[in-house]
């Protein structure tokens, strides 16, 4: 059968009691959930320039470019979701700057923590429905584990004094979703410029599985930061957004410096280099600041995400022993004592 006759199937039969269906149509019904199952995809699954936008229609629809509401869950953590109507887009100034507002910093997060969906009412109002009034769309919500996540009152106030400010939705999302108050918060890789950069990536992370190519490489950067994504998602590198909590409420400088597990840096331009004990087109992982591997190449001049996984992914696969036995011969991330202002802090 064809996938559309599956679907057919599956949803004609599906919501009938199991005892009346004939032996043949359960089976048949039993097959084409499991193969839906299987074919189920996530963000890391559509076209390349649907995840450099990182906004996914998300609809009942059947079409190459949809994802089903409990997909778009089951796929990803953290979700950043837009109800809207495509019939208003562009007639009403405020309406349209927070569909704007939503696009933009939803492409600032690419490669990110944070995947981002669509909801047009126009078709699938239903969803809408389960978190807002239609009438009040065009409306966004933060969705964690499959849970929207309570807005406070101090983001709703500055939500609406900047409507589709990408600055001011950059901060709501952060500050709902993680205690951690750096820029690069929900961010899965980051890139870096300078040799200072670079050390102070090295010193932001036990450890790093960094890579270098050119600055004007756009299409390499994105194959690394696409991989770096896929790598985390599918769980191979374990990496994992914490959520605020009541002791986090406060977020000092202590926090902004405190040291992560790990992180996957970009060193870019020749600066970058010189400062990376890295060559174009290689990468490694640094532990303790300190390079612990030997260097693979990232693949060809122009490498796709595939060899850009592969390279990675052998990189990092003997990380997580030899960063647990850092992290054990430094006490855990012990605090440490040393000379002058702000002497104690977590290193």
């Amino acid at each position: 059968l064809k996938m559309s006759d599956r679907l057919l199937c599956f949803r004609h039969v599906v919501g009938a009691p199991f005892i009346a269906m004939p032996r043949a149509v359960s089976l048949l019904a039993f097959v084409a959930w499991s193969l839906d199952a299987a074919v189920a995809r996530g963000v890391v699954d559509f076209p390349m320039d649907v995840r450099q936008r990182n906004v996914v229609r998300v609809s009942e629809l059947a079409c190459d470019d949809c994802i089903t509401l409990d997909t778009l869950y089951k796929t990803n953590n953290l979700v950043f979701l837009l109800f809207y109507e495509r019939a208003l887009v562009g007639k009403h100034h405020y309406k349209a700057s927070i569909i704007d507002g939503f696009h933009a910093a939803c492409a600032d997060l690419r490669w990110s923590h944070v995947v981002c969906g669509a909801v047009d009412m126009v078709d699938d109002k239903a969803y809408a429905q389960r978190y807002i009034d239609p009438k009040t769309a065009p409306a966004h919500i933060v969705v964690r584990g499959g849970e929207p996540v309570a807005i406070q009152k101090r983001h709703l106030e500055r939500l609406m004094a900047k409507p589709g400010d990408k600055d001011t939705i950059l901060w709501h999302l952060r500050d709902l979703l993680t205690s951690d108050p750096s820029p690069n918060a929900l961010d899965i890789s980051l890139e870096v410029g300078g040799a200072e950069a670079f050390a102070r990536a090295l010193r932001s992370y036990r450890v790093v599985i960094a890579g270098a190519v050119d600055r004007d490489d756009e299409e390499s950067r994105d194959a690394f930061r696409a991989a770096a994504q896929r790598l985390v998602f599918s769980g191979e590198v374990p990496m994992k957004v914490e959520p605020p909590s009541s002791s986090s409420a406060k977020k000092g400088k202590g926090a902004l410096h405190a040291q992560k597990d790990i992180g996957f840096v970009l060193a870019l331009g020749s600066k970058a280099l010189a400062g990376s004990n890295l060559t174009k087109g290689a990468a490694a992982a640094f532990i303790g600041g300190k390079r612990q591997t030997e260097e693979v190449q990232l693949g060809t001049t122009k490498p796709s995400e595939a060899a850009m996984l592969e390279a990675l992914r052998s990189v990092a696969r003997p990380v997580p022993q030899a960063g647990a036995a850092l992290a054990a011969g430094e006490g855990g991330g012990k605090k440490r004592t040393r000379k002058g202002k702000g002497a104690t802090k977590e290193l």
